[in-house]
């Protein structure tokens, strides 16, 4: 294992607590190395699917395909809201995501001003000036480089 040296933890961020909840295995709101090796450590072992010590493509792209069902399955009964596991086209149209974090005054309407405060969501108020420059993005996917 590697040492047992700290890693600094997040601030109490809301968007960042999956962080603590996935690598802090003690709970005491810090980060180690070690939790980290023992975390990657058991995922490894879950791909190691046929117990070789080794991972195939096969065995790596087992699991990724499985995490990305639970993801698609999670989102999809995100947005089925009577849970009958068929998705109407209401209940496809009325789900607004994020939009109530953004719109912070509540009037109906989400203006830059919002989409740029503290609060909204907006991770780009951790970026340099610089990279503020660099990126751009169109809904929910964002590059980092000239758009031209």
């Amino acid at each position: 294992m590697l040492s047992g040296k700290t890693i600094a933890a997040p601030g109490p961020v809301a968007d960042d607590q999956w962080l603590l909840a996935k690598y802090d295995e003690n709970g005491d709101n810090i980060i180690t190395v070690d939790e980290i090796s023992e975390k990657r450590k058991q995922i490894f072992e879950r791909m190691d699917g046929d117990g070789t010590g080794d991972v195939s493509f096969g065995e790596y792209r087992q699991l990724d395909q499985a995490k990305r069902e639970m993801l698609l399955k999670a989102r999809f009964n995100k947005l089925d809201l009577d849970q009958d596991g068929v998705l109407s086209g209401d209940e496809y149209v009325s789900y607004l995501g994020s939009f109530e974090r953004f719109d912070q005054n509540g009037d109906g309407s989400i203006t830059s001003e919002e989409i740029a405060s503290p609060g909204s969501g907006d991770r780009s108020g951790w970026l340099s000036k610089k990279v503020k420059e660099d990126v751009s993005c169109l809904l929910w996917f964002c590059v980092r480089g000239s758009p031209n």
